[in-house]
């Protein structure tokens, strides 16, 4: 046994009191006469030595507190393997999952284990470092925020830059990642670590997966993708914008699998700039993560323009002429100088006996650069080969007929038609077409009842639409069916109303987005009410791609400025990477087992400072044996009431 406080011994002197204390008892002796006093004295013989023991019991009761309660100040030690290493180093994530509430604790991990290291700076204030998962030091007694960005510790670099770490505590929420990452790190028995995990149960959270718009004519839904970890049954999520609640939904999902739920608006200037989602759940205590923040992608007016030689077009006209989301142009195909074509995103081409080769190359390559392309034939048009190259295979002429055949009802399960059907009827009223063009390849969206396809998908980003028969009342009365506005504004939408949304994750290193009307040469920056950074950029068209700062970006809106004029061009939404929501955690029974084997790995029981500081203690010291001598020293006091009252 060694003891830590050997200048507490000398406190043994104090025996000597309870020894004078029983050399000289003082007492005051009363006579009392009798006639006879043969009986007296053997009964006074008999109480005297009595009362010796009991003097005696009561001596040795007195004299072992004093060395008990002596040797408990002393704080003696066993010598044990713990001792063989003191813990030297502590490492603290400061990843964003440690913002969630630790167990049974009303506040957040980070928060908790800052507690725990400025607890420890008072009772080890010159033997342990402290640093976080970056390898930056942690100052005891500071505010500390998290790294957003960060999402595992790399244990081995930081153990290069700290060689003489013989021993590692590990302050950590314990996420997967954390461990498994590390795993050959923790096989080296050359280190000792350890380990106190917050949670003995994984909690629950949801993790976003992705969103994105859906159009149905000029009304658009936002559809939100999302999975459920840990326990909660259900949670109740809304879609709000900087200034009101635009929906809320309370739903109930299964464990580890992905849903959706959807937000109709009731018109596209509802969907603002700035946009988020929220949870709120009763069972969940991850809430670093509980906003989804994301924007609207603002391209413009859509550019339409229809090429064709008939000066009327009145139907088509007058789905696009003068609406608010479209700019609409109209010209003569056989005048038109196809190397503007560029400049409009969605083209209407009617091609007749005047198309030629020239035309067909100049619209595959249009479409090909992603932009919507839409042909319809003439009644004068015969020029069937050109077709072949959008995708159509085998086109010929059908023998004219007069007679008009009816369309198929659509396919409700093709995602073209995603809301613009709330119910498909059997007896749904179709339009009718006259046959006039017939092909083998690309994707039927309406079909004639004998199989013949009247409007057909192709093109490698299926962007390329073809009518088999002229629109006009001589072939079909398409133009005046309730069919033809949702199907030409969902067309005309393709590419842009479908994925009109950006949002990006604080794990990407370079985030590339489409912006229209930010001048090459620009020098852009982003900033919110905290933080003004201007990143490494590249400016191609509208074509924007920034390399993010190894600033720390927070999760949030930032905008995005000319740095000179301080115009402001958009926003940008940043959220926490997708692997620090995943919650999923190693509780300490779990790192029991798994490093039951692992004779340097020791995995706490309890999440306190008492159970770390005895530990550490025990590392420092080896076996604390103070609290059973201070035990031993009120039994000490314990005995001697014990005699005096029973022993008579």
């Amino acid at each position: 046994m060694n003891i830590t406080n050997p200048n507490a011994l000398w406190l043994l002197s104090f025996l000597v009191i309870p020894i004078l204390i029983h050399l000289f008892q003082f007492r005051r002796y009363k006579k009392l006469k009798f006639s006879n006093v043969a009986f007296l004295k053997a009964i006074n013989q008999e109480q005297r030595n009595t009362r010796r023991l009991k003097h005696l019991l009561i001596l040795l009761s007195r004299l072992l507190f004093i060395i008990f309660f002596v040797l408990c100040i002393a704080k003696p030690f066993w010598p044990s393997q713990k001792a063989a290493g003191e813990v030297n180093l502590i490492i603290l994530d400061q990843s964003a999952s440690n913002l969630s509430l630790a167990e049974g604790r009303p506040n957040a991990v980070l928060e908790e284990n800052m507690n725990l290291i400025n607890q420890l700076q008072e009772q080890f204030p010159e033997n342990i470092k402290i640093i976080n998962e970056l390898g930056g030091n942690v100052e005891p007694y500071n505010n500390v925020a998290i790294h957003p960005r960060s999402t595992s510790i790399n244990l081995e670099q930081l153990l290069k830059e700290n060689e003489n770490a013989s021993k590692v505590l590990l302050l950590s929420d314990f996420q997967t990642q954390v461990i498994d990452d590390n795993k050959s790190v923790f096989s080296d028995s050359s280190r000792q670590f350890v380990m106190m995990p917050p949670y003995n149960e994984s909690p629950a959270n949801l993790l976003w997966d992705s969103v994105w718009v859906t159009n149905n004519t000029l009304n658009e839904s936002v559809i939100l993708q999302f999975s459920k970890t840990g326990s909660a049954e259900s949670v109740n999520i809304a879609l709000e914008n900087e200034e009101s609640l635009l929906g809320s939904r309370q739903v109930t999902v299964e464990e580890n699998t992905f849903d959706t739920i959807s937000f109709q608006l009731q018109s596209a200037s509802s969907l603002q700039d700035k946009q988020r989602f929220t949870f709120t759940s009763e069972d969940a205590v991850a809430t670093f993560d509980n906003k989804f923040y994301f924007n609207k992608i603002n391209f413009g007016k859509i550019k339409v323009i229809l090429l064709s030689g008939d000066k009327e077009n009145n139907n088509i006209r007058s789905l696009f002429e003068g609406n608010d989301l479209f700019e609409f142009s109209s010209e003569n195909v056989n005048n038109y100088s196809f190397q503007s074509l560029d400049n409009y995103d969605v083209a209407i081409v009617k091609v007749g006996s005047s198309f030629n080769s020239f035309q067909a190359d100049a619209l595959k390559a249009y479409a090909e650069r992603g932009n919507t392309l839409i042909i319809i034939p003439e009644a004068d048009f015969t020029a069937t080969e050109l077709l072949s190259g959008f995708g159509l295979g085998n086109v010929r002429l059908v023998p004219s007929s007069d007679q008009e055949i009816k369309l198929q009802n659509p396919d409700p399960q093709n995602p073209f038609f995603n809301n613009i059907f709330q119910k498909t009827d059997r007896n749904m009223n179709m339009p009718e077409a006259a046959l006039f063009l017939n092909w083998q390849s690309g994707q039927n969206l309406l079909a004639y009842i004998n199989g013949y396809p009247f409007l057909s998908r192709t093109g490698q980003n299926q962007n390329i639409y073809t009518f088999s028969a002229p629109l006009n009342l001589n072939y079909t009365n398409f133009e005046r069916h309730g069919l033809f506005l949702p199907i030409f504004y969902k067309m005309a939408f393709f590419g842009k109303s479908e994925n009109r949304l950006n949002y990006h994750f604080l794990d990407e290193d370079v985030i590339e987005f489409t912006h229209a009307g930010i001048p090459s040469g620009t020098i852009l920056k982003i900033e919110n009410e905290e933080q003004e950074l201007i990143p490494d950029q590249r400016i191609n068209g509208d074509k924007i791609s920034l390399i993010l700062p190894q600033e720390e970006i927070m999760a949030g809106f930032y905008e995005l400025r000319d740095s000179k004029t301080d115009s402001l061009y958009s926003y940008l939404a940043f959220n926490y990477p997708k692997d620090e929501s995943r919650n999923s955690f190693y509780t300490a029974v779990q790192l029991q087992e798994l490093f039951s084997a692992s004779e340097n790995i020791t995995v706490l029981d309890e999440y306190d400072i008492s159970t770390l500081e005895s530990y550490l203690l025990e590392s420092k010291e080896g076996f604390p044996l103070w609290k059973y001598f201070l035990i031993l020293a009120l039994l000490s006091l314990l005995a001697e009431v014990l005699i005096i009252r029973l022993l008579k």
